[in-house]
């Protein structure tokens, strides 16, 4: 049996086609942990916003309530 080359090829371009899916999945695999790691996080100065709103929306519901 002669091999003309073209499984040869074949057989080439799909060892790199997995190569670039591994590739691929490990680049956004980190895409992901760096999204989800970052999901529960604020920065600084959004924290003191939202306590701030808080305290205010908190001071709405009840004018009696003593601040903390």
């Amino acid at each position: 049996m002669s091999d003309s080359g073209i499984g040869m090829l074949l057989g080439h371009l799909s060892a790199n086609l997995l190569w670039l899916w591994f590739i691929g999945a490990f680049v956004l695999g980190g895409f992901l942990v760096y999204g989800v790691m970052k999901a529960g996080h604020l920065r600084r100065s959004e924290r003191a916003r939202l306590d701030r709103a808080t305290e205010e929306r908190q001071h709405q519901e009840d004018p009696y309530k003593r601040p903390t």
